[in-house]
C-alpha cells in the first residue's frame, strides 16, 4: 500500500534516496528532495501491510493529463525487488486507472516487466 510521507519523514526519505546509486552525492540528493516539491511531484512511501516496515519509495510526477511519469521506484534491501516494485505499480495505476505510466530511461525496465503481468 502506498503511504503519503508526513513532513518529519524527511531523514526516512533521504535515507531510502541514499540506496540509489546517482544519489548518494550530497548536491544529487538535495536536487532530488527539492524537485519533489514541486506541484507535480509526489512521493510515497510502500509498506504491504499497515504496521509492516516500509519496503519503499516511489516518486512520479503527474504529466499533462494522461500520463504518470515514474521517476523513482526504491526498494530497501531484504525486500523481494520484483514483487515489491510490481505491487507499487499496481497500486498507483489503481490510485489513477484513467492516466498511463510511463518512465525515465532509470524506471522503464521495471515498467515493461510489470505491464506484461499487470
Amino acid at each position: 500500500m502506498l503511504i503519503q510521507p508526513r513532513a518529519d519523514d524527511e531523514k526516512t526519505i533521504m535515507g531510502l534516496f541514499s540506496l540509489v546509486p546517482d544519489l548518494k552525492d550530497v548536491n544529487h540528493l538535495n536536487a532530488a528532495m527539492k524537485a519533489y516539491k514541486k506541484e507535480n511531484y509526489f512521493l510515497y512511501f510502500f509498506q504491504d501491510e499497515p504496521h509492516d516496515p516500509i519496503t519503499g519509495l516511489l516518486g512520479y510526477e503527474l504529466y499533462q493529463k494522461q500520463v504518470i511519469l515514474v521517476r523513482r521506484v526504491i526498494v530497501t534491501p531484504g525486500s523481494p525487488k520484483k514483487a515489491t516494485q510490481a505491487q507499487m505499480l499496481t497500486d498507483l495505476q489503481e490510485r489513477y486507472p484513467e492516466r498511463t505510466l510511463v518512465g525515465t530511461f532509470d524506471t522503464q525496465t521495471a515498467i515493461d516487466k510489470w505491464r506484461k503481468h499487470y
